[in-house]
């Protein structure tokens, strides 16, 4: 076989697995330097993020205040990053450019609703990349 045929082969395999994956904590493990304690603590540290992210914008909703809510959005950013979580992040995206519109509480109402319910995937997920690397 033609040695592109099975570089791209290669690739698209990654790529689909890459498209799989709610949530990648690699690039956490090498910034912790592969520190299993320090993994779970920074995980500990995005969840409890999150949560305190999901309780303020239930104020701020209740509130309609848009402003708030994008600013909590921003907060979460970097921590989503870091475990690449991409759908996560687009709804954090979406939920602030829905703040930067008037009338649009229901919109961010479900979209925050949505994102809870991606983030309970992504936790999943992250718990089965950590069970897996404590397992090693």
């Amino acid at each position: 076989m033609d040695d592109n045929v099975m570089m791209n082969n290669s690739l698209l395999v990654n790529r689909e697995k890459r498209i799989k994956k709610r949530a990648d904590i690699s690039r956490l493990v090498n910034d912790c330097m592969g520190d299993q304690v320090y993994v779970n603590e920074m995980f500990s540290l995005l969840k409890e993020n999150m949560k305190e992210f999901y309780n303020a914008t239930a104020v701020f909703l209740k509130a309609k205040d848009r402003f708030s809510i994008s600013r909590a959005a921003h907060k979460i950013k970097n921590g989503l990053e870091l475990i690449q979580a991409c759908s996560l992040l687009d709804y954090v995206d979406m939920i602030q450019n829905e703040c930067q519109h008037v009338d649009t509480i229901k919109n961010i109402e479900k979209l925050i609703a949505d994102s809870k319910t991606e983030y309970n995937c992504v936790v999943q997920e992250l718990e089965e990349q950590i069970a897996m690397l404590d397992a090693k």
